[in-house]
């Protein structure tokens, strides 16, 4: 029974985990297509003011539905509960636009840069547009058809980048950027509706909104501190360093975020349902949250321990040597999205457990530890390669923290927990060792040669050394990603 359910578990993750990887990943590719010509066609500058926009829709985005999101896979499928939420979602939606724009000049004044004002007022306008379809993908999420929420997800990073660049080739410089990502939205919103036909009523339920914003309040204050977390790099950089400085920044962080950040987004969104679904048994459900933490580990430590060591003809291949100053910042956020990733899954847990507020003290603490060790990093050196480190050495920090709580609050032991990232630290460690010496007898080569090469030898070498410490975790992985590709 429990093999049983241990099978199931996994099938059930891995599958949802599959189509939401495919339909980021596919989207992502099409946006680092669109990203490797808007590097060569817009500045560094251009970049930063862009980045503007995207530190204040960060921010926003943990108020946009209230937690609305959490609150409806948590609740009873109910016809109320979807109507309520979405008229909630609207009505935030719009308040979150007209707020921003009465507030955008004292953005542009913090950044020291008018136009801060104008694509802050013209991002908005995301807010209002994605609530007409945030409830029919929701629901799609909450039904665990994540084959279907490929659809809306793809067709958002297609329109992005043919947008983008269109409108770059046009010689619009950084409004490229700001309308692909407007417009893109309305074209995810259309499709949204048209895979999941869900229409709103005019019900609204009061009760049911009251039960919905007291769960969703803790996830928006845990969103809005974390929010501030994952993004009080940027604050400090675009007021303290500019736009170029924040342009550079930006750039190095999107690769390793594109990759393994977006891999923890992914499995926190399919594995939340899946642990609710399991809330009533909780030793069912202390089992497999240590089971995907080593299925996690499995994939982001050898992309993590990859990104940083292929950054140099990554970056050079790609991005030429105009973006040079970006690769020490790759290799710093690499390592710190690794160490996110790790440690992500508790706060699903805690979630499935309706216990968020736990996130949110956890989050208090790791944002106690942030904000003075960045502000003494660019005080001192003045540096984004040292705020891209401070940010791994906190994650550490805060993430062993993290799973040192969820093990004493629900009985795991620590080291039980920590011997499931033991097999992709081995092998990663060993890759990790190949794939240095490998790029240093082949120093003189063309950047594109060095990196297809160190990528083949870090997989030989990884896959290979996980078969060796147990084949029988090969074959069911193998296994379980044949199903799902035939089963969807």
């Amino acid at each position: 029974m429990e093999s049983n359910q241990h099978s199931s578990f996994a099938k059930v993750t891995i599958r949802g985990t599959f189509w939401s990887y495919l339909s980021v990943y596919t989207g992502k590719l099409l946006v680092f297509v669109s990203t490797i010509i808007l590097a060569r066609l817009l500045s560094k500058s251009d970049f930063g003011v862009v980045g503007y926009a995207f530190i204040v829709t960060s921010f926003l985005d943990a108020l946009n539905g209230l937690g609305i999101g959490p609150a409806l896979i948590y609740h009873k499928d109910e016809p109320e509960t979807a109507d309520t939420a979405f008229w909630l979602g609207l009505a935030v939606g719009i308040g979150l636009f007209v707020l921003t724009w009465i507030a955008a000049p004292f953005i542009g004044d913090y950044f020291n840069d008018e136009r801060a004002v104008g694509v802050v007022r013209m991002m908005v306008l995301v807010y209002p547009i994605s609530a007409f379809g945030n409830v029919n993908s929701i629901y799609l999420a909450k039904r665990l058809d994540f084959r279907k929420k490929f659809i809306p997800e793809v067709s958002y990073a297609l329109v992005k980048g043919v947008v983008s660049v269109v409108m770059a080739f046009l010689g619009f410089g950084y409004w490229s950027q700001v309308w692909g990502q407007v417009i893109a939205n309305g074209a995810s919103v259309v499709v949204a509706k048209m895979v999941n036909p869900w229409k709103p009523s005019l019900h609204f339920s009061r009760p049911i909104a009251k039960s919905m914003l007291k769960y969703g309040l803790n996830i928006v204050v845990l969103d809005t501190l974390a929010n501030l977390l994952n993004n009080a790099d940027y604050l400090f950089i675009g007021r303290y360093l500019g736009t170029e400085a924040l342009g550079v920044y930006t750039l190095g962080f999107r690769i390793p975020d594109m990759v393994l950040t977006q891999f923890a987004r992914i499995v926190s969104e399919v594995i939340f349902p899946v642990y609710v679904k399991m809330r009533n048994n909780a030793e069912a459900l202390n089992r497999n949250f240590t089971r995907s933490l080593q299925y996690v580990s499995l994939v982001t430590i050898p992309l993590g321990l990859g990104i940083a060591l292929t950054a140099e003809p990554f970056v050079m291949a790609f991005f030429t040597d105009k973006w040079v100053e970006a690769i020490p910042v790759i290799r710093g956020i690499a390592i710190y999205a690794l160490l996110l990733s790790l440690f992500r899954n508790a706060g699903s847990f805690y979630k499935a457990q309706g216990k968020p507020e736990v996130l949110t003290y956890l989050t208090i603490v790791r944002l106690a530890i942030l904000l003075p060790a960045l502000w003494f990093a660019l005080s001192r050196y003045r540096s984004i390669i040292a705020v891209a480190w401070v940010q791994a050495s906190v994650a550490l920090i805060s993430g062993v923290l993290s799973l040192v709580v969820a093990g004493r609050m629900f009985h795991i032991s620590v080291w039980n927990i920590l011997d499931q990232f033991r097999p992709g630290a081995i092998s990663g460690i060993l890759m990790a060792g190949g794939v240095v010496g490998l790029l240093r007898l082949i120093a003189g080569w063309h950047p594109l040669l060095q990196l297809v090469m160190a990528v083949l030898v870090g997989a030989v070498v990884y896959i290979g050394t996980l078969y060796l410490q147990g084949p029988q975790r090969i074959r069911d992985i193998s296994g379980i990603l044949r199903n799902t590709i035939k089963g969807g």
